[in-house]
């Protein structure tokens, strides 16, 4: 997948907090790491699932991406149904809207033509669009491109609602991911509420393994209700 670079924000902050440059450092081994994962998953048979979103798909804030919440989520699949689910992950770290749309939903149709057919579709992302407000403008409509192209049923999350400079726009995003919730039957959930604010990773801003571990129960659980009900 492509690479975004990285925001002059995260540039500073890397200069003066060292645990902000241990995570930047994690971006392009993660994404070399899905890559590689990526080419397998096109090889192999068995359920596909395919994930769209930003840094928290890639496991960005755990030093080992299998502590993210695909790989954690893609075990719990494949141990409860039995099939041997594979995710093709096409996440893209800093990723906004309008990368999603003009670099991950072509990689769907072009696996589609190449004769993969996935049963689950899963959505998270938002959160580099509410830190960005020159994205705005724009951002609605990537985002209803984006859920239109998503498969009914698919597992999509809200956009947390932290700060109130940009509360608003986060529920403006959230009313058109539920609109669209109820017109295509998506599963919705809270990729933030966690029962502990305890795992956070070194930047405080991606989960650490702790917080990956609570994002996958919450996730799990929607997958596990979209998949029940095909």
């Amino acid at each position: 997948m492509p690479r975004r670079s990285t925001g002059a924000l995260s540039r500073t902050m890397s200069k003066v907090s060292d645990g902000v440059s241990r995570i930047e450092a994690q971006r392009e081994p993660h994404a070399v790491f899905w890559d590689d994962w990526n080419r397998r998953a096109v090889r192999d048979d068995g359920p596909l699932w395919l994930a769209l979103g930003d840094s928290t798909s890639q496991g960005i804030g755990a030093a080992d991406p299998y502590d993210g919440w695909i790989p954690q989520v893609l075990e719990r699949l494949r141990v409860s149904t039995g099939d041997p689910w594979r995710v093709i992950n096409l996440s893209i770290t800093g990723a906004q809207f309008e990368d999603i749309v003009t670099h991950q939903l072509p990689r769907i149709g072009e696996l589609v033509e190449a004769g993969q057919s996935p049963l689950l579709m899963t959505h998270l992302a938002g959160a580099n669009n509410l830190m960005a407000p020159r994205s705005w403008a724009s951002a609605t409509t990537d985002l209803k491109t984006i859920l239109d192209a998503l498969s009914p049923r698919s597992v999509v999350a809200r956009v947390g609602v932290h700060h109130a400079a940009n509360s608003m726009m986060a529920r403006k995003f959230n009313r058109i991911i539920e609109n669209h919730a109820a017109a295509k039957d998506f599963e919705l959930f809270w990729p933030w509420k966690w029962p502990s604010r305890d795992g956070m990773g070194a930047d405080k801003w991606h989960p650490g393994e702790k917080g990956y571990g609570y994002m996958a129960d919450a996730i799990y659980q929607r997958i596990n209700a979209s998949i029940s009900n095909d």
